[in-house]
């Protein structure tokens, strides 16, 4: 069954084309990612879809009995809205004209109760529709299981941004959607949040169509990939890891079939040159006629030319410069203590960082990981008591919140602040975090939250230090760019202590986790994924008190412990192939930049079986959750 469709939908802003010939479905049950470059158009097609936006050309279909939920990335509040206020404030108005209609029918003459007989006959099935007279129980109940008990009653603009996308996601869900469109909707989680969502989103009954440029959240979840470039959408199947190797896979035989293309032309071009010749020295009719013929051929094989193949624009160009490091310490935190009035956040809490190390700082929102970075920044020191700082270490700090920036500085004086440099290099080290000439006298107060954290980067980039203190660096950059920073990360052979909630992007850089529990830090070797098994978490374990989906019969002990030695076994084999998954497609990349085709095609049909192997081990191990 149809779920929604759009047909050769497009959007314009004034001259600008935002969308150009969308094309694409969604079924029912199926679970789509919408990815692509910011700025490309994606919340334009969601926000098209959902019924919230005019497009320009084209048609969208979405049946009558589809119901469509939609989180927008921004959610909209009244000021004086509470938790509970905000989830009835639809249903507010459905009653309330229900009630007007019911009236409005009592008091009808007799000349129009056609009509009111109507209207009211609306608002009762728009009514049952919702089921209203269970929808305020609901309400309430649904606050309960999206980890928001006892907040009824608190303004949603003291809300944190986790609970307010909670709070989002739970308006939707009250509708009991087919649909459900979702704007960003792991956005100010935290790793326990991002773990719940997605669960709950691959559990969930209907379809999902998600903008998402949280990795591992489109590898869990989605089965098809629609990347949005130019204004037009292409389907990909698969999840995002699955569609980046077969973009790869794409981009090498293309480039195999450009080269022979090229090989074909300059073949060509030498034979009419020779030709020429020809036509000169013997003055002949003949040779003037296949001259001709050659070049009507070679122009025509131009224009039908195999397009030159490239890889996907990583939108900046990040390179942290850093001599590798001297000093076996980088960073010693010893008995440190902190409060907020009758808050604790940290109390007796040590951490050591060597140099040369990379390390991810993880906790729930509100432990206190930024308020710890901070006081790194500006507290450490060789001589302090509590936090060392070693004496060969240059700090780079990339803040959350971006305070570091001066809101009344213009873009190219905020680099040129941290390091001498003329407006012409400044322009060059800008221009590789996506910045043009236009943007040079911007002020900084009046970029986005995306463009001020491309300056924070760049701005470390300029400096060039050896420590990077780095807080949510990935926040508001699309996929390439995100990419782009951890290739950079991976090549920095300095020491790098990070805040992310990008699991994809943790398994990449960092080797050791430090987490902040019970007020002191613990820390745990290996990527993300190993510190999340040696914690014995698994997404079951997180959001099994608010899943509804399905309950189970407990198994007896033994059952238990068979099922646990299968996870864990099931679990050593996904981290393998994830590994050597991670591995073909970096060889696969080396082959298509290098143009080694027998090794590009050795490491495609590898990288096809180890996908399929991977696809299967999740199988059994979802069926085990």
């Amino acid at each position: 069954m149809l779920a929604a469709s759009l047909q050769n939908v497009s959007s314009y802003y004034g001259a600008e084309t935002v969308l150009q010939g969308v094309t694409f479905q969604i079924s029912e049950g199926q679970k789509l990612g919408l990815i692509g470059a910011n700025g490309s158009g994606k919340t334009t097609v969601l926000r098209i879809m959902a019924g919230q936006q005019e497009h320009s050309a084209g048609q969208v279909v979405i049946p009558e009995a589809v119901r469509v939920g939609y989180v927008p990335q921004f959610v909209e509040h009244d000021a004086n809205d509470t938790a509970i206020g905000f989830l009835l404030s639809e249903y507010n108005v459905i009653a309330q004209t229900l009630r007007e209609q019911e009236q409005r029918l009592e008091d009808a003459p007799e000349r129009v109760m056609s009509a009111a007989l109507r209207a009211y006959q609306k608002a009762r099935d728009d009514y049952d529709h919702v089921e209203g007279d269970l929808f305020p129980q609901r309400a309430r109940s649904m606050l309960d299981t999206m980890g928001l008990a006892g907040k009824a009653d608190q303004m949603v603009g003291s809300m944190s941004g986790g609970e307010t996308n909670a709070l989002a996601l739970a308006r939707a869900l009250l509708a009991q959607p087919d649909l459900l469109i979702l704007d960003e909707p792991a956005n100010h989680l935290d790793y326990l949040g991002v773990a719940w969502l997605e669960d709950f989103l691959a559990r969930f009954k209907g379809a999902v169509l998600m903008v998402s440029h949280n990795r591992y959240l489109l590898d869990r979840v989605v089965g098809g990939i629609l990347e949005l470039e130019d204004g037009k959408v292409t389907a990909y199947e698969g999840n995002y890891s699955t569609h980046r190797a077969t973009k790869l896979r794409q981009l090498l035989a293309q480039q195999a079939d450009y080269l022979a293309n090229q090989k074909r032309l300059a073949r060509l071009e030498a034979l009419v040159k020779r030709f020429e010749q020809y036509a000169r020295v013997y003055d002949d009719a003949m040779w003037g006629k296949r001259l001709r013929a050659r070049r009507s051929q070679l122009e025509r094989e131009k224009r039908q030319a195999v397009e030159k193949p490239a890889l996907a624009d990583a939108g900046i160009s990040a390179e942290f410069e850093a001599q590798a490091p001297r000093a076996n310490i980088a960073l010693q935190v010893r008995g440190y203590a902190r409060s907020f009035d009758d808050l604790t956040l940290f109390d007796d809490a040590d951490m050591d960082v060597a140099g040369g190390e990379s390390v991810a700082l993880v906790g729930p929102n509100g432990s206190g990981k930024t308020t710890l970075l901070r006081d790194i920044v500006e507290n450490g020191d060789w001589e302090d008591e509590h936090i060392r700082i070693g004496p060969s270490m240059e700090l780079g700090y990339s803040a959350q919140h971006q305070e570091v920036l001066d809101d009344d500085s213009t873009v190219v004086m905020e680099v040129r602040s941290v390091a001498p440099m003329s407006n012409q290099v400044a322009f060059a080290l800008l221009s590789r975090f996506r910045f043009v000439h236009e943007d040079m006298q911007k002020r900084v107060g009046d970029l986005s939250g995306g463009e001020r954290n491309r300056l924070q980067l760049a701005k470390l980039m300029a400096t060039k230090p050896n420590f990077l203190i780095l807080d949510e660096p990935t926040n508001h950059l699309d996929i390439p760019s995100r990419e782009a920073v951890e290739e950079a990360l991976e090549d920095f052979p300095g020491t790098v202590l990070v805040v992310s909630h990008d699991r994809y992007f943790l398994d990449k850089i960092v080797d050791r986790v430090v987490e902040v529990q019970d007020k002191r830090l613990v820390s745990y070797p290996g990527n993300f994924t190993e510190f999340w098994r040696a914690r014995g978490r698994s997404t079951v374990d997180v959001v099994g008190r608010v899943s509804q989906r399905r309950s189970r019969r407990e198994p007896d002990r033994v059952q238990r412990a068979a099922d646990r030695k299968t996870t864990a076994d099931l679990e050593a084999r996904i981290r393998a192939a994830e590994r050597e998954k991670l591995d073909l497609e970096e060889g696969l990349a080396k082959a298509f930049s290098s143009h080694d085709h027998r090794a590009g095609r050795r490491a495609k049909r590898r990288l096809d079986r180890v996908t399929a192997q991977l696809e299967d081990l999740y199988a059994k191990w979802t069926a085990l959750g």
